[in-house]
Parts: C-alpha cells; sequence; structure tokens
C-alpha cells in the first residue's frame, strides 16, 4: 500500500493508458450488460480530464512551442475542420450520418487530447518498470480469466471472449503479451519469473490464434525481429525465422485441408497465398481517387457509408492531403533525431518495449481502423515522442552546463 500511495499521479495516469480499457472493457460481458458503454464511457471520461489536468501542470511555452507538440495541435485541429466541412457538403448515408458527433467526441476525448498530455509529461521522472510490469500482470490475469471464462462458457466451435472490443484489438492484446513476455526474457530475465514469461507467450500466442486476425500475427513477424536484431541473438534469430517457416508451411497444409475449420488458419492461408485482404482493394482505390481529385488538403474524411481506407497513409492522404500527412509525421522528427534511445539496451531497455508497442500498432494501422478509433497506436506514439523530446532536452542541458558552468542556463 506504501508503493501505491507513493506512484506520481503521471505513473498512475500512464497505467491508466496502457491497461484501463483492457479492465474496464472486461466488465459488460461476463455481467450479461448489453451496453458496454456504461464501463467504456466513464473510463474515457476519467482519462480526459486526467489529461486536461496533466497538460495545466506541466505545461510550459517551451514545451508547447515544440514541434512535435505543435504538429498534434494543428493536424488535430486540421481533422476537425476538414471532417466539419466534409460532413457540412458530402453526402452521408444512414445511421453513419445521425452520428457526426460521436465522431467529434471520439476526435478530442479519446484522440488529441490524452495525446497531448502523454507529450508533456517528464519521461525522466517515470518509473518504466512499474508501467511495464503492471501492463504485463493485468494482461496475464485477464487474458486468463478470458480463457476460463472461454472454457465455461462455450459459443460453438470457438470461445466467447469477455471483452467488448473488435476481435481484431482483441488480437492484438495477446500480441502485446507476447511482446511483453519477450522483452523481459531479453532484456530483463531477472524482474519475472521465467515460468510466468512462458506462460505469457503462451497465452498470448493462443488468445491471437483464437482472436482469428492476420493483424496480430502480421504485428509479431515485424516486432520480434527488431527485438531479436537490438538483443544481438543470432542464433534466436535463426530459430525465429525457422519458426516462422514452419508456421507458414502449418498453416499452408491446414488452409488446404477441407476438415480443418480454424478462422485464424483459414484468414491467414487466404492471405498469404490466395491474396485475399478481405475487400481492402476497392477501399484502396476509393481513397486514392479521392486524394487525387484534391491532393494539397484532400477531400471527404470518410466513405459514403461511413467506412475508411483501412490504412493510415492512405487515409491521410484522403482526409487532409499531402499538407495533412506532412504534419501529421512532422511529430516523429525527435523520434529519428533520438532513434540511438531505442536501439540500444544500454540507455534504458525500457525504451525498446514501448517502441515494440509502438511498432505493433503502427501495422495494425497499416490494415484497419481510423485515425481516431486505434487510441493505442497514438499513446504509444506519444510516449515514444515524449520520451525522444526528454532526451533531447537532457542532452541540450548537459551541452549548454557544459559551456555555462556558472548555471546560468
Amino acid at each position: 500500500m506504501e508503493i501505491i500511495k507513493k506512484l506520481p499521479l503521471e505513473v498512475w495516469f500512464l497505467l491508466l493508458i496502457v491497461t484501463g480499457y483492457t479492465i474496464f472493457s472486461a466488465l459488460a460481458v461476463p455481467f450479461n450488460i448489453e451496453n458496454s458503454q456504461i464501463f467504456s464511457v466513464p473510463f474515457r471520461v476519467i482519462v480526459f480530464l486526467l489529461s486536461l489536468y496533466i497538460i495545466g501542470k506541466n505545461f510550459t511555452f517551451k514545451k508547447g512551442k515544440n514541434i512535435a507538440v505543435l504538429a498534434v495541435i494543428f493536424f488535430w485541429l486540421l481533422y476537425s475542420l476538414k471532417s466539419y466541412l466534409s460532413f457540412t457538403n458530402d453526402f452521408y448515408e444512414n445511421p453513419f450520418a445521425q452520428n457526426y458527433m460521436d465522431v467529434y467526441v471520439r476526435i478530442f476525448v479519446i484522440a488529441f487530447v490524452p495525446s497531448l498530455a502523454l507529450l508533456f509529461i517528464n519521461y525522466k521522472e517515470i518509473n518504466f518498470s512499474q508501467v511495464a510490469k503492471g501492463f504485463f500482470y493485468t494482461l496475464v490475469v485477464m487474458l486468463t480469466v478470458n480463457m476460463i471464462y472461454g472454457v465455461l462458457m462455450p459459443a460453438g466451435k470457438s470461445l466467447q471472449f469477455i471483452f467488448s472490443m473488435y476481435y481484431i484489438s482483441y488480437g492484438h492484446l495477446g500480441t502485446s503479451l507476447v511482446l511483453i513476455s519477450l522483452f523481459y526474457f531479453l532484456f530483463r530475465s531477472k524482474e519475472i519469473p521465467s515460468y510466468l514469461l512462458i506462460y505469457g507467450m503462451m497465452l498470448g500466442i493462443s488468445t491471437i490464434v483464437i482472436a482469428g486476425a492476420r493483424s496480430p500475427f502480421l504485428a509479431i513477424m515485424v516486432a520480434v525481429p527488431y527485438l531479436l536484431v537490438i538483443k544481438k541473438n543470432y542464433k534466436l534469430i535463426s530459430i525465429f525465422i525457422l519458426l516462422l517457416l514452419l508456421s507458414i508451411i502449418g498453416i499452408y497444409f491446414l488452409g488446404r485441408n477441407e476438415n480443418f475449420e480454424l478462422m485464424f488458419v483459414d484468414r491467414t492461408y487466404l492471405w498469404l497465398f490466395e491474396g485475399d485482404n478481405s475487400l481492402r482493394t476497392p477501399l484502396f482505390k476509393n481513397a486514392l481517387n479521392i486524394f487525387k481529385q484534391n491532393p494539397i488538403l484532400g477531400g471527404r474524411t470518410h466513405f459514403e457509408n461511413g467506412m475508411y481506407p483501412h490504412n493510415i497513409f492512405l487515409e491521410l492522404l484522403m482526409a487532409t492531403g499531402i499538407v495533412g500527412l506532412i504534419i501529421y509525421m512532422l511529430k516523429f522528427i525527435p523520434v529519428i533525431k533520438n532513434f540511438k534511445i531505442f536501439s540500444y539496451q544500454i540507455i534504458n531497455s525500457y525504451h525498446i518495449l514501448f517502441f515494440t508497442l509502438f511498432l505493433q500498432y503502427f501495422v495494425l494501422c497499416f490494415t484497419s481502423f481510423t485515425l481516431y478509433s486505434v487510441p493505442e497506436f497514438l499513446y504509444f506514439s506519444s510516449i515514444i515522442i515524449g520520451i525522444s523530446l526528454n532526451n533531447i532536452n537532457e542532452e541540450n542541458e548537459s551541452n549548454d552546463g557544459r559551456r555555462n558552468p556558472s548555471g546560468d542556463y
């Protein structure tokens, strides 16, 4: 209890950001509550209010003038304006046409303000070990409970899950657990018992398979090599490549077996060997056509039925044009300038973990959802940007200190 009392507000905020929705989204289904917003809305409101408080508490004009902060502010203001113009001038079908306000709420309450607040945190004062362990143990507990619930409450051929979220997001919970477990195994093996890490990996992989989505598997293919290359463990890299090849071969033969039914295998087989991208191609072409008609500032923000391109770059170009894409990408300049802190374990290995989780959700944004509906990507983006900004400030102060021993800086 004493440790809990001593945790600073910013650590609680980060814990809420990375673990909160996993917990709140698991409350409705077990109690047969159809409207899951009873739990999700209060959670989002709490995060929003805490975000406003943290911005007010940590705001300085120096931070406010930073290019990453300005990029976040100007992009979401631009996107909000484009949404207003699109909803006012373009035709949209119902029920999307009746829910414009929901889009504005998601933009400001879920996307914009929390992302901005994460940039104002002083990450030098954050105990990343507490945040990472909190995320690990939350996922282990919640996904274990989920498995038990699924076994006790079967739903036909598939296991029912307790989370009130899309099956793709559910699958990415498994990916997160695999990546966090592997991170601790490679870089912090003494902090969590090895049997728990092995259990975490097995539980995460099981979750990915049960969810049936393809992007969690693709995220594994992208993020795991990043961890192994940084660790420079070529034996593990070889083992990973071998396991990946065996998995693909297994998917090939099982996918061709008409007597075998598993959604993950069927969907992944169609994706890998038959080029099935779940009808994404027409969405991609439509987005490109809209962009070509308005290349500078983009055109409508959604398709007529409220759908979107399912690709972050195509959506940026479609909705905000070249200007919006440039503004959006400007926020990553500090990360590019300070990539060394995410590529060397001797600096702070937890930086590697958060960049890995960012990579995972970056992959998700390539294949699903819209700009404002993947808060995990937005939040982990802001975390690694905030870490980079703190590192820049620390280096500047250090250099200035050496030039000005009098301390007048």
